[in-house]
């Protein structure tokens, strides 16, 4: 059985010339498995760093503080030997930036091949067929022709769909999505969303899909987190998150989309900026003179879930 995974008191910092920096503030949450589980927000809301720090692939400046626990074992204290055993076999990854993650003068085929057989325990002949199928339901109509080619000679939409494809070459329990649709236009945002959903129901895997892609998240996920400055303010259903926001950042997210309006949100407020208490106060029409002094804990949310707002007390 594929185990849960369980966050408990993330804080990632980023060491910096002018100080430390702050990426995810005190973060727990329990992603199950067999869902696919959506964490949403804007750019620079610590998406990407908390679900990057899951596999200790953040960039030497970060310091992690915090447990994340899967299957009984500390993945944060854990020896970088058994977590590379890992990575790709159990929890596999869909990095956003292909660029940093496919080698520039090895064909496509060695990369998606050796990745199968350093943990798929497989023959090559059977890796090399599984890295054909793979791009083949990606969208690749010449699967062979593209395998016998480099990365640099793919387009920035490709190269994002052949990463996708590398993250579930060798069928992990666990998927962390990272953007898998940036850079691609709708067609192939939609086939990479049915790619996604095919093998999340045929394998029954298990999905962290990270973006900023609303639609995307309302197809796709079961249940919603939404980041603001590293912290949960609103998590739920997915369906109750998208069409009931309690938090007034998530409303706002959803009031910017196209198809609500493209209402922005605003941006802070000068005369609210020193404040010690809900990070979102100085962008929130509905804060009080007590959300500028006091941090919401998680309450009820109604529909289910949780969200961090005084509105909800």
């Amino acid at each position: 059985m594929v185990p849960d995974i369980e966050i408990r008191g993330l804080s990632v910092y980023f060491d910096t010339a002018q100080g430390p920096v702050k990426a995810v503030d005190d973060l727990s949450t329990t992603f199950r498995s067999g869902r696919i589980s959506g964490v949403i927000g804007e750019s620079g809301s610590g998406k990407s760093v908390m679900g990057l720090s899951l596999l200790r692939l953040l960039p030497n400046t970060a310091r992690i503080t915090g447990e994340c626990w899967f299957g009984g074992q500390e993945l944060y204290s854990m020896p970088l030997r058994e977590l590379r055993k890992l990575r790709g076999a159990a929890i596999g990854l869909i990095p956003q930036n292909p660029n940093a993650s496919l080698d520039p003068v090895m064909k496509l085929k060695r990369q998606l091949t050796e990745s199968i057989t350093a943990h798929g325990g497989t023959t090559r002949r059977r890796a090399e067929a599984r890295a054909a199928e793979l791009l083949g339901q990606f969208g690749f109509e010449e699967p062979e022709r593209i395998l016998n080619q480099y990365a640099f000679q793919m387009s920035g939409g490709m190269n994002q769909r052949l990463v996708s494809a590398l993250g579930l070459a060798c069928r992990p329990g666990w998927v962390i999505a990272d953007e898998p649709t940036k850079g691609l236009d709708a067609v192939l945002r939609g086939q990479v969303c049915a790619v996604l959903r095919q093998i999340h129901l045929q394998h029954h895997s298990s999905m962290l899909l990270i973006t900023h892609d609303l639609e995307l998240a309302r197809r796709l996920c079961d249940d919603l987190r939404v980041l603001y400055m590293g912290q949960i303010v609103e998590q739920g259903p997915a369906a109750e998150v998208m069409e009931h926001p309690r938090h007034p950042y998530t409303a706002g997210l959803i009031r910017a989309l196209p198809s609500r309006g493209m209402v922005p949100i605003p941006p802070p407020d000068p005369g609210r900026l020193k404040h010690q208490g809900c990070p979102f106060y100085p962008r929130c029409a509905r804060a009080a003179e007590r959300c500028g002094k006091e941090k919401p804990g998680d309450l009820e949310r109604p529909g289910g879930g949780k969200v961090r707002c005084f509105l909800y007390e």
